[in-house]
């Protein structure tokens, strides 16, 4: 399989089978948005294939749960930090399960203090941070690759300084590691009492759980720069190496062709798009894009996303159904994916491009109906509902359901009577179940 590392702009192969990925989870002060959901959804859908091809894969995606959004939210609703973060934090797991994300690990800011505070402090003692008045900042100067993943040129960035925001720093570009404060949350360490930055948090992350690099790093676009940069310098500070073999950044998701914005109310929150349409609608919908690309969002489009993944539904629904009508057991070999599928997977996961392998094979079902070859058509559905599953979305097959069941039982009875107006009543009730199409 080969990815795009938006480092280097190149195509790489992932050869080794031992995987890990990073991939930025949540600030737990609100819920998600459907821009939020997307890297979610799409990082998922690469565990998973990963896994069919048999690759040995650590997925971590953190949370963090200590930030000054997280106590201006309390404060605003009379609670505390970790109510609030615990509030969030289920709502986030609720939306996942929602969404049929696969399990990963998941762990918070807050569990992993002392690890962030060793951390700081080996950066401190090899000189590229330094501490003032309790502060500890990271010496960007001391970095010798800064503005590799960002392909960001130093001189320029700080051309466009106008001044100092904090005079502490050394240098405007110096990130923070550690901030004094009393405010909120704190921790006692050598330098002050306060809490990490926000820079820091995932670095130390990836280092505890996964090691001095991670094979694939993720998140949305808009993390680039500075956050992935900063975290790759510090990185580079400890274990001269870049934290990432590979950079995958998803695209923006734009709001009626418009730039989704908290700061405007320009956004649309998942929880609310589930109450009208399944974990599986709002999936079909982020797969319509390349993952770089930036995604157009409106409710219409959702809508039409919805209902072109139920005509998919219905066509595999119409092959149990004539496997039920003419005595035929579907069997359960080992699922083949279709090539032009996996083509489009192993190409940096080119999801429109795998929804396009899929109508492609979804469409010989007919033809495999008419020449009663069900044999073949049942392979093919086992097949299809395969590939479904690596995309994260859960077949289920009507002809189990006990009134389905019971219809196309009439249905079958009807025919074997040759009373074919009597089986085309049948036949239109599954259509007014939209359980198959005309």
């Amino acid at each position: 399989m080969k990815l795009y590392d938006s480092a280097t702009n190149k195509l790489y192969e992932v050869i080794n089978k031992q995987v890990s990925i990073y991939n930025c989870g949540p600030t737990v002060y609100n819920d998600i948005h459907i821009g939020n959901a997307r890297p979610l959804i799409t990082f998922d859908v690469l565990y998973r294939y990963l896994e069919t091809l048999n690759y040995q894969v650590t997925y971590i995606h953190n949370i963090t749960d200590i930030d000054d959004k997280i106590i201006n939210k309390a404060k605003s609703l009379s609670k505390t930090e970790k109510e609030i973060a615990t509030i969030y934090y289920q709502n986030y797991v609720d939306i996942m399960r929602e969404l049929n994300i696969k399990p990963m690990t998941l762990p918070k800011v807050s569990e992993n203090m002392q690890a962030i505070i060793d951390y700081i402090n080996k950066l401190v003692q090899g000189g590229w941070a330094y501490v003032k008045e309790g502060d500890v900042y990271f010496d960007v100067s001391k970095s010798t690759n800064y503005g590799f993943v960002s392909h960001q040129n130093i001189d320029a960035l700080l051309a466009g300084v106008r001044k100092q925001v904090n005079p502490k720093k050394n240098n405007p570009l110096d990130f923070t590691l550690w901030k004094q404060t009393e405010v909120g949350l704190n921790w006692k360490t050598p330098w002050s009492t306060g809490r990490p930055g926000w820079h820091t948090e995932c670095a130390v992350l990836i280092n505890k759980y996964v090691g001095d690099h991670v094979t694939i790093h993720g998140g949305g676009i808009d993390l680039k720069f500075p956050h992935h940069e900063n975290e790759n310098a510090q990185n580079q500070a400890l274990f001269k190496r870049n934290i990432a073999d590979i950079w995958m950044h998803v695209g923006h998701i734009d709001i009626n062709n418009e730039k989704m914005s908290k700061s405007v109310g320009n956004f649309v929150l998942v929880k609310d798009l589930l109450k009208k349409y399944s974990g599986g609608d709002i999936r079909w919908f982020i797969y319509q894009s390349k993952y770089q690309n930036p995604l157009n969002f409106s409710e219409e489009l959702l809508e039409k996303s919805s209902e072109t993944k139920l005509k998919l539904y219905q066509q595999i629904n119409a092959a149990f159904i004539q496997m039920a009508l003419n005595d035929y057991q579907p069997l359960t070999t080992k699922a083949i994916l279709p090539n032009d599928f996996v083509t489009a997977m192993n190409e940096d996961l080119d999801l429109p491009n795998a929804i396009t392998a899929i109508w492609k094979y979804t469409k010989g079902l007919n033809k495999l109906i008419r020449n009663k070859d069900y044999a073949t058509l049942s392979a093919n559905v086992n097949n299809l509902i395969k590939t479904l599953e690596i995309l994260g979305l859960t077949y289920w097959n009507p002809s189990t359901d006990p009134v389905i069941s019971s219809l196309i039982s009439e249905w079958k009875n009807a025919l074997q009577q040759k009373n074919y107006s009597l089986a085309d009543s049948y036949r239109q009730k599954l259509m007014d179940m939209r359980i198959i199409s005309g």
